[in-house]
């Protein structure tokens, strides 16, 4: 029996046709199905469903996950994304964790082939190392590249739903937002929760986005985007990074859709969030904005 969680994707994709001469591609969506058990019949009628269903994702997706000292959490985030029904490529890259996160990590990759490790000397800034993550992704065949937290306050579950918006709900950044359908903030404190919402509210204000959720930090990119955005151009390195990326999109006319989603804090490790942090956001959204006016970007990748 199919579980009801998987039910809407996998109706979807039963119908979809495949080039008479697609070649029969390995698949993690294999994986997952024969787990579940609920591919087809046996034999050559299921390996035809399962390829078939392998020729839109196979080697298409990627999932950047940057850690620093995030042992507890890594582990089952990697199950937990090659156990969805879409199959994902997960780069972790990892900032010299003393809590050994990365010698983890390689310890799994024999097990996980679609797991991917990227070390850096030490702690650079959030944004530096998804611009080294988006560098890594373009330089590959990925299709659609997503961020996500190490932590869980982004349910893997919502990768399939952001993947969803871009590959069938024509989004070109498709953003799981936290405020477009009210305040979905899960054991935050007050002080936490009022200081990210206004911080929305502030960046709306000084660039005219309408993005309810502008430092949202779980997002899936079409390829096309990154490679006009450029992002080694982006200027903001810290929480100001999911700002600017934004902000770029925006101005380059992209589509933006924000998906609804229940923002939940970690449950195990430390928050790296800082007021400093926080304030080179503010401070650098007001730099960015006064750029703008006088040099927009361009489009320069089809």
């Amino acid at each position: 029996m199919l579980p009801l969680k998987h039910a809407k994707f996998f109706r979807k994709y039963f119908n979809h046709s495949q080039p008479e001469n697609s070649p029969a591609l390995p698949c993690q969506l294999k994986i997952v199905c024969q787990n579940q058990g609920y591919s087809p019949n046996d034999g050559a009628k299921k390996e035809k469903w399962l390829n078939s269903h392998c020729q839109r994702t196979h080697m298409s997706n990627l999932v950047i996950v940057p850690t620093y000292n995030e042992k507890e959490n890594i582990t089952d985030l990697v199950r937990a994304i090659t156990a969805l029904p879409v199959p994902f490529d997960i780069l972790v890259i990892d900032d010299n964790s003393p809590d050994g996160t990365a010698s983890l990590v390689k310890e799994m990759i024999p097990s996980f082939p679609n797991l991917h490790l990227m070390e850096r000397e030490g702690k650079m800034g959030l944004g530096r190392a998804y611009i080294a993550g988006f560098d890594w992704a373009l330089q590959r065949d990925y299709r659609y590249i997503c961020e996500m937290d190490a932590d869980f306050s982004h349910n893997p579950d919502d990768l399939v739903r952001l993947w969803d918006a871009c590959e069938n709900g024509g989004a070109d950044l498709a953003i799981g937002s936290r405020y477009i359908s009210g305040v979905n903030v899960v054991n935050w404190p007050m002080g936490r929760v009022l200081m990210s919402y206004i911080a929305s509210m502030y960046v709306r204000m000084v660039t005219g986005m309408k993005i309810m959720d502008t430092t949202a930090g779980f997002k899936c990119y079409r390829r096309e985007v990154l490679q006009n955005i450029n992002p080694g151009h982006i200027r903001l390195i810290g929480y100001g990074f999911q700002i600017e990326m934004k902000f770029t999109a925006w101005l380059l006319g992209y589509k933006i859709v924000e998906v609804p989603i229940i923002f939940t804090d970690r449950k195990a490790g430390t928050s790296k969030m800082s007021g400093g942090i926080f304030g080179e956001a503010m401070w650098g959204v007001v730099r960015m904005k006064i750029v703008s006016i006088f040099r927009k970007p361009r489009r320069i990748a089809a």
